[in-house]
């Protein structure tokens, strides 16, 4: 507020042109907490727009944050401060090596649900320097037809390995809601609202919704086994019953992001053929399965021929029918059938289903996107290399950045000697 000089009673004009107004500018946490408490009492004779109970509920929540000390307590002088608790993102890093409002949180049994979540906080900031995580294959291409060879996002198994312990956590939570529920019906717990909301579970991080996506996006990676990849995860954690607990790891110093280097793929065509998100069997046979289609392929903005797909706004998946493919249709049969398709035949299946709508005009960034996790996966294929051979085979095979640079540096034009003079 205080960059961009927003006032409390006079509204501030923004750079994008908008007018804002920060009425919370000149309050301190005191003034919170205290208009919270005259909110909470009822003897006051104005009604509130929160329940005495919410605040109630509230003011419990810092307490615990806070290792046992209420939300606002009375110094020496009578001066009245909020505690230090703080309350945002489950998996936020920013807090620094430990989650302090978490920890104490954790240590209330009504709270101890919670510790997977912080455990997995921990790990993810424990690996976050393990460049071993990490994958090599460049996002982008250069104009001279490279990709950069560097530690950069997470590779294919850490993310299927995340993507296994939140699937885990979740499931441990409804187990628990579950068992929580039988020992209230039985009597074996105090009937009080504390214990009838614990019935219910306390969150969930992977959605169907959001599983869907997850799939679309890991079927276009290299490295990607077989189609459906985040769907078998799924099934292996809630149909098999596994579980895989956050393991404890230690922290790694911080590294040097290494340049290895650059690797030659063309338009992704140099060693290994790609068609990306394009579906001959769709095509033949979305004239029978999809009649009503005004097209049963269609075209990015470069051109490309892909799968029929949809548009919105923005990418977008349809939770209904997220919901009632994972809980109704992916069953052990459709898995075990799945595991011999290629993996990019389910982000196809997506599509072209209807299930997940691509961003107004960025159709071409997704078949980029498919492209490249086709080429490197066709060219494993060719070279009969494991993902680890192929990590080496692309670090062997490239090029410096100084002879990378020097490919995009301009070519002096040619003379002809035998021309006439000007």
């Amino acid at each position: 507020m205080t960059e961009r000089n927003e006032q409390a009673e006079v509204a501030t004009r923004q750079a994008s042109g908008s007018l804002s107004l920060s009425p919370l500018k000149d309050w301190t946490s005191d003034d919170v907490w205290s208009m919270l408490g005259c909110m909470a009492d009822s003897s006051l004779g104005f009604s509130s727009p929160l329940e005495p109970a919410t605040i109630a509920r509230l003011s419990e929540i810092y307490r615990v944050g806070n290792g046992g000390v209420c939300g606002v307590v009375a110094g020496e002088s009578g001066a009245r401060a909020a505690c230090g608790s703080r309350f945002g993102c489950s998996f936020c890093g920013v807090t620094g090596a430990r989650d302090k409002s978490m920890e104490f949180m954790i240590q209330e049994p009504e709270h101890a649900h919670l510790k997977p979540l912080n455990d997995f906080r921990n790990y993810l900031l424990a690996i976050q320097w393990d460049l071993s995580r990490r994958e090599l294959v460049g996002r982008t291409l250069s104009d001279a037809g490279y990709t950069r060879i560097q530690a950069d996002t997470y590779r294919f198994l850490e993310r299927m390995a995340m993507l296994k312990m939140l699937l885990s956590i979740d499931a441990n939570e409804r187990d628990r809601a579950e068992r929580h529920s039988g020992e209230l019906a039985s009597g074996l717990i105090a009937d009080n609202e504390h214990n009838r909301t614990l019935c219910d579970p306390q969150f969930e991080f992977v959605t169907p919704q959001q599983l869907v996506a997850i799939d679309f996006f890991l079927s276009m990676h290299h490295y990607a086994p077989h189609a459906f990849p985040a769907m078998a995860a799924w099934h292996d954690v809630n149909v098999l019953g596994r579980r895989y607990p956050v393991p404890h790891v230690e922290p790694r110093p911080k590294a040097d992001i290494v340049l290895h280097g650059w690797y030659p793929v063309g338009q992704y065509d140099r060693e290994a053929p790609t068609i990306g998100l394009r579906d001959f069997d769709a095509e033949q046979w979305n004239r029978y399965r999809h009649s009503g289609r005004a097209g049963w392929y269609a075209r990015t903005s470069a051109g490309e021929q892909t799968v029929y797909f949809e548009e919105a706004s923005q990418f977008e998946v349809d939770a209904q029918a997220a919901c009632e493919f994972v809980t109704c249709r992916y069953d052990t049969a459709f898995m075990l059938k799945t595991q011999n398709q290629d993996a990019m035949d389910s982000a196809r299946f997506w599509l072209n289903e209807g299930f997940v709508k691509l961003p107004v005009g960025m159709a071409q960034r997704y078949q980029d996107m498919a492209k490249r996790g086709q080429y490197f996966s066709r060219l494993a294929q060719r070279l009969n290399l494991t993902p680890d051979e192929l990590d080496t085979h692309l670090i062997a095979n490239s090029v410096s950045d100084a002879d990378h640079a020097a490919m995009l540096e301009p070519v002096s034009p040619q003379f002809d000697l035998f021309a006439a003079a000007a």
